[in-house]
């Protein structure tokens, strides 16, 4: 019995049946296929088990579509429908391979795609977005043979995804359908499988009237898979407000979220940069209440707009600040690019709202006075263990600031910062007890360290070098009986210890292993680096040497990382 809401139809239904529609899209502006590995595994499982334990049916949640001109568009539970899909092509794919090609062209009519009738072109009866169609068509709704599926190549990650779930249903058909089974028994086996996806694989399918109301309806959907990112919830919030003016909200999405995929992972990527740029206008935000607090504010289609129109704006500067490659720095000092893939080098997220800010207000020169001031900020916090939320909630401040006008120059911002960025006294206090167990900030250390030591001007902003330079625990990680002069509690307090760690060539680094100090000696000896050398004139190498190496890169730490450079 249908749901009798105003605008909303709710109805039992199949996967099998709503696939053999045979007019089922994904609205161009929705996301792509976002299925991981442990999600597909996780729903043919669950399915095998509900058909070993012979149950009538088995639900797996709610799909959300709109109906419109003779085409069904999904808007929730595209997740589910491709992941089925895939799976009944690659049954296809099975009579294929045993040279049923009668049975594998009436599992395609049924459920993959149709021809038309007069001019025999291929009709999908389900399409993904426009970013994931083609690929999807080529590698999962042709046969094995065709030419174009043979030469299928993913090129985004949700391509990478779609791959490997086709592999994963080949690879379940093989084992847990057919496996050891005669050839007539698993033929049935398939049929039985294609028969319960059709008549009892079930869905709730909720047909509504609009697009404004499949997105809001999403806030309130819950079903299996994976739920809307904050991504999604404020895409779709803004698709929705935009109401007649919509095309121009997902073509300014669209181009933001095009800029973003050359800087990092999407999804992740979305949400930061939209927080970011709501730091900058709005003062702290906390991820868990962005949606909340976007939704309050835009709250018509103008505001949409502006809104959708200033994030694809923003996003090039959000873009410059990450990548010294970006063509904003081109006319700018080769040191400025350097800087920029220091602070991305140290992963430092926290300080984006603060130069995103100031790259848009200050002026050049001021701008690079405060790049400066966050490379030593962002080493002093990270070795004194500054707590991330502090320095979050200061740095936002000071972004806020300077947007609105109050903050003109990097000095102002340095007077606040300096009311958490440690002293001299406390870093030096800090470098010299720290223990730094990632091996990426370690070896960006002792780098800086060693150019401080070596008398370079700015030692902190180094080239990268590549992978010719090594970390290496004079210690290791394993000690032998060579190592017994170390307690089994002083082995792991000292062993990531930043005086206890080395930077050595790759090839001399692999040679000598866990080996024992007197082994180690040579190699340490003939390092070009000062710092390493230094380490090789002890008779043994045990916790005093390991203190007194720290407190002498403690007393270059102050100098490689001024508080005021």
């Amino acid at each position: 019995m249908a749901n009798q809401a105003v605008g909303i139809e709710i109805l039992p239904e199949t996967i099998g049946h709503l696939l053999q529609e045979k007019n089922l899209r994904v609205p161009l502006s929705q996301r792509s296929y976002r299925w991981e590995d442990d999600h597909v595994k996780e729903l043919y499982s669950d399915i095998n088990g509900a058909m070993r334990e012979n149950l009538d049916e088995y639900f797996i949640g709610s799909i959300v579509g709109i109906k419109s001109k003779g085409i069904i568009y999904i808007y929730d539970g595209q997740q589910r429908l491709a992941t089925s899909m895939i799976l009944i092509a690659a049954m296809r794919d099975y009579f294929c391979k045993i040279g049923d090609t009668e049975t594998a062209g009436l599992i395609e009519s049924e459920s993959l795609i149709s021809k038309h009738r007069k001019t025999h072109d291929i009709t999908p009866h389900f399409s993904l977005n426009a970013e994931d169609q083609q690929f999807f068509h080529n590698r999962i709704l042709l046969r094995p043979d065709h030419k174009d599926r043979r030469a299928a190549k993913p090129q985004r990650d949700s391509h990478k995804r779609i791959q490997s779930t086709a592999k994963i249903a080949s690879d379940f058909i093989n084992t847990s359908i057919v496996s050891n089974l005669p050839p007539d028994q698993a033929i049935k086996d398939i049929h039985r499988w294609l028969d319960f996806i059709k008549d009892s694989l079930r869905v709730i399918w909720v047909q509504v009237g609009d697009e404004r109301t499949a997105f809001t309806i999403f806030e309130t959907m819950n079903d299996r898979g994976l739920r809307l990112s904050a991504a999604d919830l404020l895409k779709n919030w803004l698709y929705a407000m935009g109401d007649d003016r919509r095309d121009e909200v997902i073509q300014k999405w669209q181009s933001m979220t095009s800029t973003l995929e050359t800087i990092e992972n999407e999804e992740e990527n979305i949400v930061e940069y939209v927080r970011c740029y709501w730091i900058t206008k709005h003062g702290h935000t906390r991820t868990k209440v962005l949606y909340d607090e976007i939704k309050k504010e835009t709250t018509n289609k103008s505001k949409a707009v502006a809104l959708a129109s200033d994030l694809e704006i923003v996003t090039q500067d959000y873009a410059a600040i990450l990548l010294s490659s970006h063509e904003k720095w081109a006319s700018r000092e080769a040191n400025v690019r350097t800087k920029i893939d220091v602070i991305r080098e140290l992963g430092v997220t926290q300080v984006r709202p603060l130069l995103l800010a100031a790259f848009r207000k200050f002026s050049a020169k001021e701008f690079d006075k405060l790049l400066d001031a966050c490379v030593s900020w962002s080493v002093r916090t990270l070795i004194s263990g500054v707590p991330s939320g502090t320095i979050e909630g200061y740095y936002s401040r000071n972004a806020f600031e300077i947007t609105k006008g109050n903050f003109n120059n990097a000095a102002k911002v340095k007077r606040d910062m300096a009311k958490i960025i440690p002293d001299d006294a406390r870093f030096k206090v800090s470098v010299a007890n720290a223990n730094v167990a990632n091996q990426h900030l370690s070896r960006y250390y002792l780098r800086a360290l060693q150019r401080c030591a070596d008398g370079e001007a700015e030692p902190q902003y180094i080239p990268n070098p590549g992978r010719e330079v090594t970390l290496e625990h004079i210690l290791p990680a394993k000690p032998d009986k060579n190592w017994n002069h170390f307690t089994q509690e002083e082995q792991k307090a000292f062993l990531n210890r930043l005086g206890n760690q080395v930077l050595l060539p790759a090839t001399v680094n692999s040679k000598i292993g866990n080996a024992s100090y007197t082994v180690k000696k040579p190699a340490l000896a003939s390092s070009k680096f000062s710092l390493t050398k230094e380490t090789s004139v002890h008779k043994t190498w045990g916790t005093a040497e390991i203190i007194a190496r720290q407190q002498r890169l403690a007393d270059l730490a102050v100098n490689t990382w001024p508080l005021n450079p």
